[in-house]
């Protein structure tokens, strides 16, 4: 019943704790959850060390019934987003909550009524804070574990969501192929994509590198630079703060191959990226959100584990596009990953607002495993 639920600020270590904890109480028995890492989301989510807070104004809820969580929700006003677009838009995000419309909608109307005292005419999401953390719900692809910066959700994420009145926004896909299936495209001698990636060697005088794990804060500086150069010609998208995107990396830094993370350079000048990562998720589903007492002996041991390595990052700067150079890094990146060992190949995400990067995984063979969706509404 609705009278029965109380929503409330979380507020203090032991709040934040309880807010980040939540989770396992609705994924309980769902082998498909990968738990994050209760230690990162605790330092995520403190005011004093989450990078987001540096350039959001951010509010924890938690509901209640009877002193029990039953959801929980952030709401947050990304103000480098509101400058870059001018559109007054909120987000909301983490949000979990049991099967139950009254819990829902009263988070929501909490996080509505904290949005609209700040500002903001819309709210969307649910995102993880950040435009390429977990974004969205999951719409079709529950059936099997999601790679990593990809979400899991119940199915009645959606229906909880629709019901508040809530409209599709925007939908992701994450697509997969097995790397059998890429070893036949890269022996094929009619391939597309080889006969594009010998004439751009012939044509530009570029160098493909690995990064230097050693010269690690100058490296994600460059790609930083990369990525938000090729992330402009998307409408809509904000820069990623320095702090955000070197707080990202060095949550991969552990997983990284340098053999998979490459940067194109013409005349010294680094002009295009391409980062293939192990898939983080393997390793985060066999530690259940904890590192002590043990796991943190068995990590390297995870690692060398993985199977799947996960096709993130491309880029290319605008005035050295169309000369091949990103089928270059992409024919190198996919040759060492099979060198390498690896038997999966994830594709993610992909917008429907590029729908030739869409036509381009359909069309090499690669199935489409997962479909998300984020939200929006007027407030």
């Amino acid at each position: 019943m609705a009278e029965g639920i109380n929503v409330l600020p979380v507020s203090g270590k032991r709040e934040r704790r309880a807010f980040v904890t939540f989770p396992w109480k609705v994924y309980q028995g769902d082998r498909n959850w990968i738990p994050p890492l209760i230690s990162d989301r605790l330092a995520y989510l403190d005011p004093a060390k989450g990078p987001f807070y540096r350039q959001a104004d951010i509010a924890l809820f938690m509901a209640r019934r009877g002193g029990e969580p039953v959801g929980t929700i952030a709401g947050f006003v990304d103000r480098v987003s509101i400058q870059h677009t001018g559109t007054p838009e909120g987000g909301f995000g983490f949000f979990e909550v049991v099967n139950e419309p009254d819990v829902s909608t009263r988070l929501l109307d909490t996080c509505r009524d904290w949005l609209l005292s700040r500002g903001m005419t819309s709210f969307s999401g649910p995102t993880s804070f950040g435009e390429f953390d977990n974004p969205g719900v999951l719409i079709g692809g529950a059936d099997c574990p999601p790679a990593m910066l990809e979400g899991h959700t119940p199915s009645y994420y959606r229906d909880l969501l629709e019901r508040y009145g809530m409209e599709k926004y925007h939908d992701f896909y994450a697509w997969r192929a097995s790397f059998e299936q890429v070893r036949k495209e890269m022996e094929n001698p009619a391939s597309e994509v080889l006969r594009v990636a010998e004439a751009a060697r012939k044509v530009n005088k570029v160098t493909i590198r690995g990064v230097s794990m050693k010269n690690w804060l100058n490296e994600v500086a460059t790609i930083r630079r990369l990525f938000n150069d090729t992330m402009s010609q998307v409408p809509g998208t904000a820069p990623m703060s320095e702090v955000e995107f070197q707080n990202l990396a060095d949550q991969m830094k552990p997983f990284i191959d340098p053999d998979l993370a490459l940067i194109a350079e013409m005349e010294g000048k680094a002009v295009a990226y391409c980062v293939l990562i192990p898939d983080t998720n393997q390793v985060l589903a066999r530690l259940n959100g904890r590192l002590l007492p043990f796991n943190w002996l068995k990590m390297k041991r995870f690692i060398r584990e993985i199977n799947v390595v996960s096709f993130k990052l491309m880029g290319v700067l605008k005035e050295y596009q169309r000369r091949g150079i990103d089928a270059i890094l992409y024919v190198e990146a996919l040759q060492k990953a099979m060198r390498n060992g690896y038997k999966w190949l994830d594709g993610s995400l992909t917008s429907e607002l590029n729908p030739s990067i869409n036509l381009i995984a359909k069309s090499r063979g690669a199935e489409l495993y997962k479909h998300y969706r984020l939200y929006r509404m007027a407030l």
